[in-house]
C-alpha cells in the first residue's frame, strides 16, 4: 500500500501559514461582534491557537 502523500500536493510553508493567519484574523473579526463575553474569549483563543501554529509552520512571520 502506497502513502497517501503521493496523492497530496505538498504546501509551501508560507502559503499553509498565511492560511492560518486568514483564519487567525476572522476568528477575531467574529469575536468583536460575539454575544458573550465567554464566546468572545474561546473564538479569541481559537485565533491565538490558528497564530500560533502558523508561527510553528513558519517562524520567520509576524503576527498581525
Amino acid at each position: 500500500m502506497e502513502s497517501k502523500d503521493i496523492f497530496e500536493p505538498r504546501r509551501d510553508p508560507q502559503v499553509a501559514a498565511e492560511g492560518l493567519r486568514e483564519q487567525a484574523a476572522s476568528c477575531r473579526r467574529l469575536a468583536a461582534v460575539a454575544r458573550t463575553r465567554t464566546g468572545r474569549s474561546s473564538i479569541e483563543a481559537l485565533g491565538d491557537h490558528f497564530d500560533e501554529e502558523a508561527r510553528k509552520l513558519d517562524p520567520m512571520s509576524l503576527r498581525r
